[in-house]
């Protein structure tokens, strides 16, 4: 690579690894963001980091018992409190007052903390509202792992999310971005809680 000036190349790595932890996952908006239980994503591959269930081989929700009806639900609110958690601390590019450890560990706490000292370090606040849906239908749980596992894939539609400079407003987000794809996350059940450990976007995959 060519030399140039150290403050720029720092700063393109910089700009492509806050691309890569903040368009990785659902997160962004300045209020609080709610999955949406209703058409999911079709399709998804699931992290070969973690063993557990693929979302693509779920079982219909009517064959489930009522235990694993139960944890699909309780996946899907541990990824949305963790969104939620997200969109706050992308909002002010800090975690002062967050609870994102009581939804998130592992990868997933990393990213989210490494993205926000990014966003800090750089002044950049992430403002508008992505959609974002999930159904049971898209969750799969291994009740009798330990600790229980559990998978869900998601559909992210990022056009009305945005990073923008802190300073003077304007977009920092990278151009010919792909707008709408799936993400695929993996969870954990810790005492009562279950908590994201891994969420990775396949934009290869629309939704």
């Amino acid at each position: 690579m060519a030399q140039v000036a150290r403050p720029k190349r720092n700063a393109l790595r910089i700009r492509d690894q806050q691309n890569r932890l903040i368009g990785s996952v659902a997160v962004v908006g300045c209020t609080a963001l709610v999955i949406t239980l209703a058409a999911g994503c079709s399709s998804g591959g699931g992290s070969k980091s973690q063993k557990s269930p693929s979302p693509s081989t779920a079982s219909p929700t009517s064959t489930l018992s009522a235990d694993q009806t139960q944890a699909r639900k309780d996946v899907i609110a541990a990824y949305q409190g963790m969104t939620n958690e997200r969109v706050k601390a992308y909002a002010k590019a800090s975690l002062d007052g967050s609870n994102i450890t009581k939804y998130a560990t592992g990868d997933a706490l990393w990213e989210v903390k490494n993205a926000v000292f990014i966003n800090m370090r750089n002044d950049i606040v992430v403002k508008g509202e992505p959609k974002v849906t999930a159904t049971e239908d898209d969750a799969s749980v291994d009740l009798d792992s330990t600790p229980p596992r559990a998978t869900l894939r998601v559909c992210f539609d990022n056009n009305t999310w945005d990073p923008v400079d802190k300073k003077n407003g304007k977009s920092v987000a990278p151009p010919n971005q792909v707008k709408r794809y799936t993400i695929n996350a993996n969870l954990q059940k810790q005492g009562a809680q279950w908590l994201v450990t891994e969420a990775k976007a396949d934009k290869e995959r629309t939704c």
